[in-house]
């Protein structure tokens, strides 16, 4: 009882510290450069939209993002309107894709890469057709940090005193009813001391002595002491 309460406070305590080092980024975030702002917009709700993210149509029209982590997701539109994308991680042009398919969403990944080393990058996203290039929002992983969260700390604290303190209290209930069940099963017992043979005031005790005969073998002999 003990360990799985604690073992579920340091998972939730790890749960935690991971989901804080998932940073999201929105498409209208200050921190996603666009080239020209006047052919970027931001798609507003309607029927068959996806509010919230920013388009452009115009060939040659890029996205920039600066973080530093160790891995990245582009999240866009993808459907008949997609097209070719190219993406270039720490300017290197060294990465083109097609957005295009017949089953639209909004939530689809446009890019991900997860086996680069930690540090600052750089990913720039083009359209490189006339088509649409629509960008729902940016998200990175961190490495987890040795800090301490003090919130977290004394919550599981609590959990593992209270699982601690319930534990003591099982363990002596337990050994209260088996000390109750051995006094009940002592008193069932009786003796009768009238039942009891009466002690022979003469005890006799069979005792060996060994003694060396003349030629050096050992023999042995049994001799009766009697006590009066």
């Amino acid at each position: 009882m003990f360990r799985l309460c604690l073992f579920l406070a340091v998972l939730s305590l790890y749960l935690q510290r991971a989901v804080a080092d998932t940073v999201t980024v929105g498409a209208n975030d200050p921190r996603i450069t666009y080239q020209n702002q006047s052919t970027w917009s931001l798609v507003q709700p309607g029927p068959n939209s996806c509010p919230g993210q920013m388009l452009t149509e115009k060939v040659g029209e890029y996205a920039e993002f600066e973080f530093e982590g160790d891995s990245i997701a582009v999240i866009g539109s993808v459907g008949g309107w997609g097209g070719v994308i190219g993406i270039a991680f720490d300017e290197v042009a060294n990465y083109t894709v097609d957005r295009y398919t017949l089953r639209p969403r909004c939530n689809g990944l446009l890019f991900y890469e997860d086996d680069i080393q930690f540090g600052p990058h750089k990913i720039t996203l083009t359209l490189m057709q006339p088509k649409r290039l629509l960008i729902h929002s940016i998200r990175y992983t961190r490495p987890m940090k040795p800090t301490l969260h003090i919130p977290s700390v004394i919550a599981t604290g609590a959990v593992a005193v209270i699982a601690l303190l319930g534990a003591i209290a099982l363990q002596l209930f337990k050994t209260k009813r088996w000390r109750s069940f051995n006094r009940r099963r002592a008193g069932d017992i009786s003796y009768d001391a009238s039942s009891l043979p009466p002690f022979s005031k003469t005890a006799s005790r069979p005792s060996t002595a060994k003694t060396t005969s003349d030629s050096g073998t050992l023999q042995s002999t049994n001799a009766t002491v009697n006590e009066k």
